[in-house]
């Protein structure tokens, strides 16, 4: 039936005989397409449910509104979930990486396109959904739900959970004091172009929530999937302050680690989950990785508590290891 919905889709919007060609799919349930014509070409994007396509468009449309450069959507069925977008090419900022762009210069223009959205993405009320205490805590409960409970085996006490939940509970709410502004929670290099206009496109960003403002910067500088140089972190931040001095604050610097820390433990759960739940087992390799993003922040005397947490739950060797798939999924 989805495979008709699509033909008829395809066949109403003019691409109908066109070559498609898949691409990368990513952690969600969408996948995509290259729609090739002659002199033309298009990205289909497949979301059935539970992805919401209409929230795309909406983001799509705050974002260019605030000056972002976002592929236009040239025809939809959001009843059925497709969307045809405008087509930005192969040059993700990762894929430049990988044949050797430098990496200061990619890095800055992301944090200079980072400023410019927080500088002007003035928001309508209730245009966004918040990225809040609630949603943080269910973040990270990730964690406890997905990486203990598979990768260690591990059910936590009743004393044991409420004690974590207590010490993120006074992690997070520091974090929603500070200036709350348009977060695309994956901004990264996977998800950043440059675009045939030669512009820094955005994709990937149909999630997006008013959160705080230093959670980009975040994602962007601590790369749950590759290295980035201390270089290049270090211009990204010179840049972003460059555009928003008000930002380099003896606050909003104490509050870069909590944002990694709440990051990172949410990620080791969903690539954990991505395993069990979904099959996607090539995100575990990267696990050890994000462990080491996490502990590298474990000195600082805010998160004395959460290091003293995860020191007595999860043994160090264990963070050194990529999870064993088929270990993982002997329960599910």
């Amino acid at each position: 039936m989805r495979t008709q919905q699509l033909t008829d889709f395809l066949n109403q919007t003019g691409w109908g005989n066109a070559r498609r060609t898949p691409l990368a799919h990513d952690a969600s349930f969408r996948s995509y397409e290259r729609l090739t014509l002659p002199g033309r070409t298009a990205v289909l994007m497949n979301a059935p449910k539970p992805e919401n396509p209409a929230q795309f468009v909406h983001v799509d449309h705050l974002l260019a509104d605030a000056g972002a450069r976002v592929p236009a959507v040239l025809a939809s069925d959001l009843t059925n979930g497709f969307l045809i977008l405008e087509d930005f090419g192969d040059d993700t900022f990762a894929r430049l990486l990988d044949r050797g762009a430098n990496d200061v210069s990619l890095y800055t223009a992301a944090a200079e396109t980072l400023a410019l959205l927080q500088r002007n993405a003035d928001l309508p009320a209730n245009s966004l959904p918040a990225y809040d205490l609630k949603l943080m805590l269910f973040e990270v409960s990730l964690f406890t739900d997905w990486y203990l409970k598979y990768v260690l085996k591990r059910e936590l006490s009743d004393p044991e959970r409420a004690e974590f939940t207590h010490i993120w509970t006074n992690l997070i709410l520091p974090l929603q004091a500070i200036e709350q502004k348009i977060v695309l929670l994956d901004f990264h290099v996977d998800n950043l172009m440059i675009t045939p206009d030669k512009q820094c496109g955005l994709l990937d960003f149909q999630d997006a929530r008013l959160g705080p403002v230093t959670y980009d910067l975040i994602s962007l500088t601590e790369d749950a999937r590759r290295p980035v140089s201390n270089r290049a972190a270090a211009a990204a931040f010179e840049a972003y302050f460059n555009k928003i001095p008000e930002h380099n604050t003896p606050i909003f610097r104490a509050m870069c680690p909590i944002t990694a820390v709440q990051r990172h433990t949410k990620v080791i759960g969903i690539f954990t989950r991505l395993c069990v739940r979904d099959n996607k087992d090539g995100y575990l390799k990267h696990i050890p990785f994000v462990w080491s993003l996490l502990e590298k922040h474990l000195n600082e005397p805010i998160l004395a508590p959460y290091k003293a947490w995860l020191d007595r739950i999860v043994p160090p060797d264990v963070r050194r290891v990529i999870p064993d798939a088929a270990r993982i999924k002997e329960d599910k």
